[in-house]
């Protein structure tokens, strides 16, 4: 976070694909990808003391946990959304401790420990989650994504769901768009695809009736020539790439070919893009408070105006 002027300041957020990933099972009471209120029943529940995750390392203990649910219908574009925070804090810490006689290895524990916020906004039209990206939390907890999940999918299942949420990173189209102009040919394309839900594109709308014709929840491609794949518009390969730089894959995606006459390998994994918005520092005390809707509502819109941004930036507008 970077100040940008007088009151000024430069939000970075990093955007997640909320996936439904089913667990298998007799019965199945899958969250609805079509309606609001599946989603809003997790969050909301998620967002008490009962979902709180501690999380045990060799010398640090954390509490992670859920709080402030907010859903709103953004008055400027009239889109549901779900605001939360997510709060890191640490329990206890073991180390170096001062005594009455000296100094000792010991455990220092604190009660309520102190909290780092994250704030996030789910787009409820995209499935779409911005991230407030918080270094502490986001560069130095690895464990981040792996607590909100556990947070959600315990409540998820509290309520009887078996599916499961994932966040998925909707990567930077920038680092593929550089490897298919400067490759002399891609001859292999590996990935796994997720059902797309809901925010379709059109290079790969067929691929997604297909999917979910044939009840295809999960698809794993591994395509091959050593001529070179097609890699044009309306093409398999094509659409594939697609679907996985919209943040509906699995893994990672691995590409290899030839450049300059010589093989190369290019893998995405956790690449994520993001969205800078600039904000005035009330509506963001004024949105923290959670009391004002004006506040509220400028501060989402400001942050989805900026996934709009990103999403036609990547050629995928789909309004």
């Amino acid at each position: 976070m970077r100040s940008k002027g007088r009151g000024m300041k430069n939000l970075r957020y990093l955007l997640f694909r909320l996936n439904f990933v089913d667990r298998p099972g007799l019965f199945e009471k899958r969250i609805a990808g079509d309606s609001d209120d599946d989603l809003c029943q997790v969050f909301k529940s998620a967002a008490t003391d009962q979902f709180d995750y501690d999380k045990r390392g060799p010398r640090t203990s954390y509490k992670w946990a859920l709080r402030e649910f907010i859903y709103d219908t953004n008055e400027q574009v009239k889109r549901p959304f779900i605001c939360i925070t997510l709060s890191c804090g640490i329990t206890s810490r073991r180390g170096p401790i001062v005594t009455p006689s000296g100094i000792a290895q010991g455990t220092s524990t604190l009660s309520p420990p102190s909290a780092t916020l994250v704030h996030l906004l789910i787009d409820l039209k995209r499935h779409i989650c911005a991230i407030e990206d918080v270094p502490s939390v986001m560069q130095t907890q690895a464990g981040w994504r792996a607590s909100l999940q556990s947070i959600v999918n315990s409540a998820a299942w509290k309520h009887g769901f078996t599916s499961m949420i994932r966040l998925d990173p909707i990567p930077p189209q920038e680092a593929v768009a550089i490897i298919l102009k400067s490759w002399d040919r891609i001859t292999r394309l590996r990935v796994t695809l997720r059902i797309p839900n809901p925010d379709l594109g059109p290079s790969y709308q067929r691929l997604y009736d297909e999917m979910k014709r044939s009840g295809v929840r999960e698809l794993s491609e591994d395509m091959r020539n050593e001529s070179g794949l097609t890699v044009s518009t309306d093409t398999l390969p094509q659409a594939s790439i697609d679907m996985a730089l919209k943040g509906y894959r699995k893994g990672k995606l691995r590409l290899n070919g030839y450049r300059d006459g010589h093989k190369d390998e290019f893998i995405m994994d956790d690449e994520v893009v993001h969205v800078e918005v600039e904000d005035i520092q009330a509506f963001i005390e004024g949105y923290a408070a959670g009391r004002r809707s004006s506040a509220l509502n400028t501060f989402a819109n400001a942050i989805i105006e900026g996934i709009d941004r990103a999403v036609n930036q990547q050629g995928q507008s789909h309004d």
